[in-house]
Order: structure tokens, then sequence, then C-alpha cells
């Protein structure tokens, strides 16, 4: 290789685990059902009848985790339940064969989260800082429960504590708790198990105070059980609420060390009886918003500081009606969830452009539009929630946002713009709304984490480089209205498997899925007219049924749209208009209607694949013969017998075809996801190896993998790792030029010769055999040293260096070969 390199560059117990174990793997190796249990009172997620039960409610979800794999699982349940069946989709594929115990447990967390994640031994959730109170019971999607099991039923167990009120005042819209002690009771939290129960591993972003805001935007009824929800842990010098009308406050201290109970809710009857009331002003400390961050504070101060106090009153905050410049000069702000105070600011274009320090937000009601950079280039973003006013994503909108691993796009959005989500690089889901119509150009360009997409059937336009560069986006579910593609918008997706494209498409545009390598399927519709330069080059359709079919209406093919598929099935019944690169020259074959055969061979352009151009009825064919003829076997004096040529040449001093090692038929292209051993799915490592690998024990090829006996038959075969030793140390080379061809001949101890071309090897990801390097590389059968290796000899042309041997190189490489027999 190295020359090569330098020369060309809490689990529960169950009575019914065997039948949750059946019932949690099938045949595709995935979860689709998972049964919750209430294993605490009070449990998630509704309190019923001002009682101490609670329920699952009517379409309730939770996440579901499998090692760092997550998915939604949703309840089925039509009314309150204490045990539901939630569904979902979780691939369990890589255990699947294996059996599922404890030491592999499925992890789950109430409620779901786009941005909640799992590393296999805990969970990371957000306890929301803001919380809309409902008169019983908690705050919707607040109270977090955590499972964790070895089969499809889970219990649930509680995380969270805090207080439940009641209030005597009228119009109060607000309480905030806090601790008087400044301690986190809100945030992005990392929780596991510990003796059975959940625990709270690690706070990875605090809130200190928690705002309840009274349901649908109105009071707190009087007399009626509202909860604060909050993370357990002691309160050092007791905890603080403040009770908010418009105009008054009242706050209640409770000191001395408090402590917040899991699963516990300590009660506040008529909590602000008795309270003194103050009115809200300028000079009450009060009504001073207290910035958590003090980059944002200053900012705020600086724009909106009216009285000259050096501080922002809530007054001055609802006076604002603009964000314009705000962090211009404070780029190094890390929060700014006092944002909520600006209630009469509507849009955030440009706010935090460069604001790389920004790590989470959650934006408030009032905001209806992003406007355009909103969050462009804010690098340390990793969590943002946006509200349901919000209807349009803006340009750039969050380019560059390389740590943000999630976004939940509101129900009202309709249209994505440019570049919103370019190079999000950690984006791995992204949940689009049902009323989305249009993906503007570059949205989700080299978002390389993202998995899969779910386009919602009401869009009907997909700009230009839309999913360009979405190298993990491995499935995609294009609308079926969808009327229009723009180039590029899937080129270099190299994990895209398969794609079926609606039935009212009639181009599919430039370099549309120009690299997706790994697209092994694609269902072409009866619509089609046009399919443009480089639509699919670099794509094989490996599994679409041995061949490709293009339908009849299709009357134009680009430059280089087909040029890594093998078997290509035209319906035409006239001749299409193409290029003489639309297909691989010598490598895809072409089968059109019988009555065009003859007249396409000689057509211009179509005269070029004169050679492979075949009636539809000889489909399906043998595997196209390798071009050459079989050699003659030549006595050296050796204990086999060599070919006169090699693999694909009909004399010595023709080159052949070039094989990846265990592969019996030439390709196009040379890249480890092609390979026939591996199972081409992430990056290359030796476990998905499928076959000669550390298990199988084989160290030398299976004849039924043998390129040289597949293609020659008999007793012909690719010589072992000995023989090609055996022929380099008892043989004599002299640099010789036949023909023309630059290489070595070898003579035997019995005098007789044999002629090795050394100017050719096929160099990945190269196209095609590459000519004009003095150099020529020669496969073994035998498996190298490493197992993701093979064995390998090569000769050069310059007398100077000679005749290497014994090294490895990788698998899939396309070198020659040269056939021995008996």
């Amino acid at each position: 290789m190295n020359r090569i390199i330098n020369l060309l560059l809490f689990v529960i117990a169950l009575t019914l685990a065997s039948c949750a174990r059946e019932r949690l793997y099938g045949e595709s190796g995935t979860i689709t059902t998972i049964t919750a249990t209430m294993s605490e009172t009070p449990s998630k997620t509704v309190i019923q009848d001002g009682t101490t039960a609670v329920l699952w409610e009517p379409g309730d979800a939770v996440n579901v985790f499998y090692k760092t794999t997550g998915s939604k699982f949703t309840s089925n349940n039509t009314e309150p339940v204490s045990t539901a069946d939630f569904t979902g989709n979780l691939s369990v594929t890589g255990f699947f064969t294996e059996g599922f115990t404890a030491d592999t447990p499925l992890w789950a967390v109430y409620p779901y989260r786009s941005d909640a994640t799992s590393d296999g031994t805990s969970v990371t959730t957000t306890l929301p800082a803001m919380q809309v109170a409902r008169a019983g019971s908690f705050a919707k999607s607040t109270h977090i429960t955590l499972a964790k099991s070895s089969n499809s039923t889970m219990g649930f167990y509680n995380v969270c504590g805090g207080v439940r009120f009641s209030l005597t005042h009228e119009n109060v819209k607000e309480v905030v708790f806090s601790g008087r002690n400044e301690e986190d009771i809100a945030g992005i939290v990392k929780l596991s198990f510990a003796d059975g129960v959940p625990i709270v591993q690690a706070v990875i972003e605090g809130q200190k105070a928690i705002t309840v805001s009274a349901p649908d935007n109105g009071s707190f009824e009087i007399g009626k059980w509202y909860f604060v929800v909050a993370l357990p842990g002691n309160l050092a010098n007791g905890f603080q609420m403040t009770f908010n009308t418009d105009t008054q406050y009242a706050t209640l201290d409770s000191p001395g060390s408090k402590t917040i109970g899991r699963g516990i809710f300590g009660s506040l009857t008529n909590a602000d009886k008795d309270l003194v009331w103050k009115d809200k002003g300028g000079d009450e400390p009060t009504s001073n918003i207290e910035f958590a961050d003090m980059a944002a504070k200053y900012a705020c101060v600086e724009k909106f500081d009216k009285n000259g106090d050096g501080e922002v009153s809530i007054k001055e905050a609802e006076a604002a009606t603009s964000f314009s410049g705000l962090f211009t000069d404070w780029k190094t702000v890390k929060h700014f969830d006092e944002i909520r105070y600006f209630k009469n600011v509507h849009n955030l274009s440009g706010v935090f452009i460069g604001c790389d320090k920004l790590v989470s937000i959650t934006i408030p009601d009032n905001i209806t539009d992003l406007g355009t950079d909103a969050f462009c280039g804010c690098s340390s973003l990793s969590s943002i929630v946006l509200p349901e006013s919000i209807s349009y994503i803006g340009k750039d909108s969050f380019q560059g946002c390389s740590s943000l691993g999630s976004i939940s796009i509101p129900s009202g959005v309709v249209s994505i713009g440019e570049y919103a989500f370019d190079s999000c690089s950690k984006l791995a889901t992204a949940e689009l709304p049902s009323g989305l119509t249009s993906i503007s150009g570059c949205a989700f360009k080299d978002c390389s984490s993202l998995r899969s997409v779910d386009i919602p059937s009401s869009v009907t336009s997909i700009d230009y480089c839309a999913f360009m560069g979405c190298s993990s986006l491995a499935s995609v579910n294009l609308p079926l209205q969808l009327t229009s593609i723009g180039h590029s918008a899937f080129s270099n997706c190299s994990s895209l498997v398969s794609v079926v494209l609606p039935e009212i498409l009639s181009v599919i545009p430039e370099s549309c899925f120009q690299d997706c390598t790994a697209l092994a399927t694609i269902t072409l519709p009866n619509s089609l007219t046009s399919i443009n330069d480089n639509a699919f080059a670099g794509c094989c359709f490996e599994e679409n049924g041995s061949a490709l079919h293009i339908p009849s209406g299709v009357t134009s093919i680009g430059s280089h749209a087909f040029e890594g598929i093998r078997h290509l099935i035209l319906h035409s019944t006239s001749p299409i208009s193409i290029t003489p690169d639309s297909f691989a020259v010598g490598y895809t074959v072409l089968y059109v209607p019988t009555n065009l055969v003859e007249m396409l061979k000689v057509r211009t352009t179509w005269n070029k694949y004169a050679d492979r151009i075949r009636p539809i009825s000889d489909y399906p064919l043998s595997p196209i013969p390798t071009p050459g003829t079989v050699g003659e076997p030549v006595d050296l004096g050796l204990s086999v017998k060599w070919a006169s040529w090699n693999i694909g040449a009909s004399a010595p001093e023709d080159y052949g075809s070039g094989f990846a090692w265990g592969e019996t038929e030439i390709d196009w292209y040379y890249d480890w996801k092609r390979y026939k051993w591996f199972d081409g799915t992430g990056d290359f490592n030796i476990s998905k190896l499928t076959k000669y690998n550390s298990s199988d024990g084989k160290t030398v090829l299976d004849l039924e993998d043998d390129a040289a006996h597949t293609n020659w038959g008999g007793t012909w075969r690719m010589p072992t790792h000995a023989e090609w030793m055996e022929l380099l140390t008892n043989c004599s080379f002299e640099p010789t030029i036949l023909n023309g061809t630059t290489g070595k001949m070898f003579t035997g101890p019995n005098g007789n010769s044999i002629f090795f071309p050394s100017t050719v090897t096929a160099w990945p990801p190269s196209t095609e055999m590459l000519r004009g390097f003095d150099i020529g590389y020669y496969w073994s059968s035998s498996l190298g040293e490493s197992v993701s290796e093979a064995r390998y000899v090569s000769f050069f042309s310059n007398i100077d260096y000679g005749v290497d041997y014994d090294y490895d190189d990788p698998r899939y490489y396309g070198f020659l070969i040269r056939p021995v027999t008996k």
C-alpha cells in the first residue's frame, strides 16, 4: 500500500419475559410495539379527577432507544389508561441473531423530544423552564419519567418532583419558582438508573428558575391545583415563588433547607394568601429582568435601558419592537431565555448571526418570523425550541449550526428557505410539518448526519441541492404530488439505498442523484421524458432486479447520466437522443426494441456502444463475459503452468481487465461500499466483511470467487502467494517492450518465457483501468496478513525497481489477474 501511495499519490423482572421477547423481534430485526406501565404513583402523565391516579393520555409519545439509536413511539389508547401500548419503529438488527439481554437494554423517556439522545447507558433530555399550566395536573410534556428494560414491556419511573399550589388572588398570569441559592432546577439533564431508580447523572445546561404560565394565556383559576415540575435535589436556602399579574406582583419566600424529592409534590394551599402585593414599576427590583448571561444583559441594557439605571425592566422589554443589531457587539452570548419578556418583537432576522457561543434557546410564541440569518453561524447551538407561531424558516436561518442535533419544525411552517440548515453537520433528525409545500435550494445541504427524512405529501417542489452531501441519508420518501426536483437535489447522498419517484415527474434534472453510490433500487415513473446530465452518475442500482427500466416516454438522456449501470432496458420505440458518454463504454449493456438494434449500432452517438446493444428479448442474460479469450498454458518448469496472458486479454501484450479480490466480474468503480464481501453500511471496518473475514477461517479464495476459474473454466485459477513466490525466485526477468507494451519477460528454468504487461492498473476510485504508469499489479488468491487486505505482486518496467512481492493491499482495488493451471 505504501509503495502505491508513493507512486500514485432500572430493569424490571417480568413473568411474561419470553412472550415479550418473542413480540420484540420480527424478521426485520425491529421493535414496533412497547407496553408502557406505571411503576410508581404519581408517575406520568395526567392526574385524574384530583386523585393520585396517573394515566397515559391518548397521543402520548416517548423516545425509545437501543444503544445510541432512538425512535418516536406513540400511544394507541383512546382514553386515559394505566398501561398502554406504544407503536413505532426501532431497528435492533445488530443484536437480532445474538438475542436480547439485560446487558443491551432498551431505554425510554417521557415526554418525547426530538433532541433527546442516548449513549446506551444513559438518556439526555430537557425539562423546560417555561411550563404552561393545566388545572389539576402537570403541564404537558414536563413530568419526566424514565424506563429501562430487557424486553418490550417497560416500567416508567419518576424523575422529577416539585410543588403543587392553589391561589386566592384573581388575575395571576404567571408564577416564577426558583431556589434561593440559585440551584439548577430545570434544563438539559443526563439521566440514568442507580439501585433500580432514576437519578440525575448530570445537569448539562441548567436553568435556575421555572416560569409557569396560566392556561390559554389567561389567568389561574382560584382554588384549582396547579403544578411546578422541577428536577430533584436540595434547595439549601429554600425557595421563592413570585406571583405576577399584569400590573402587580407578590413574593413568597420559604427559607431553610428544602428538598425536591423524586416523585414528591409538596402542597401549597392558597399559596398567595396574606402576601403583600406591589405595583410593578421601574424602581422595583423585582420588575427588572434577571439575566442569566451577562453578555445578554449588557446587550439589552445598551439597546433597551431608557431610564439609565443600568437595568432592563419588564416594561422596557415590552416596549421593544425590534432586536435589530442586538448582539452585533456581544457575540459571546451563551443564553437568552429572557427573550420571553420581549413580547412585542416578532422577527429575528440576523439577531444571533455569528453568536458561536449560544448553546440553547426557547423561542416564545410572539415570534412569528425567523427572518433571514437568524441563527447563522451559531456553531455551539445544540438545542432550540420553535413556537407554533412560526410560519416560515428563512434563508440561512440555521446555516452552520454544526452542533444542532435535531429540529422539530412547527406545524404552521409552509416553506423552508435557501440554505436554512446548510452545514448542520450533527443534524440527525428533522421533523417536517404536514403542511409544508416547498423545500428551497440547499436547505439541508451537507447535513452529513441526517439519517432519514419523511417529506410530507403536501410538498410539491424540492429545489436545487436541497439534500446535497447528506452522506448518512439512507432513505427518503418523495410525495406523490411532487412536480419539481432541482438539480443536484440528492447528489453525494452516498448512503441512500432506494428511491421511488412520483408518477407526475417529467424531468430528472442535472446531477440529481450523482454519486449516490449505495443507491440500489429506483422506480422511474412513466411520466418521465428527460434524464439530464449526470443524473445518476456514480450509481449502479445493483439490486434493481439486475436491470433498470427506462420508460417509453423518455426522449433524451444526458451526458454521463448512467455511467455506472450494468444492464439498462430502454422501452422507447424511437431512438432516444443521447450523448457519446451517456453510458459506460465497455460496461453497460443496452437492451432496446428489436427493430432498433441494427439501426442504433450504426447511428451517430449510439455506435460507440454497438457491441453492447441487444434486443430486449435477450434479457435476462447470463453475466456479461469478460472480454478476451482463454490463454494458453505455458510450462516454465514450475509446479504449475502459467497462462500466456491476463484475464480479459487476447494476446500477451494486452492489458486485460481489473478485478477486485474475490469478485468475478469487472467493475467500473472501486470502493469499499461497492465491494462484494462488505456489507456496505457506513465506514469500513473489518467486522463488516461478510466473507474471508476473521471468523470463517478462509485464507485462499474459493473457486466460486476466483475470477480466473469463473471466467476461463477448466482447471484455471488464480495463483496462490506461494506460487507467485516460486515464479519470482526461480525465474529470471528482463524489462521488455512487446508490440508497444512495456513489461517484464519471465524465463523459467526450462527456458520457456511469458510476458507480463506492467503499464496498467485500476486505481480506486477510477472508473476504468489507468494507463501510462510504469507499474502493473497482479492479485494472488491468498488473503493478506490483515483480513481487509489480500496478497499481490507488482512489476515495474524500470530495471532499477524490478519486482516487488509479499505486499498486502485493500481487497476492493481493481488489479490484474494471470491464471495458472496444473
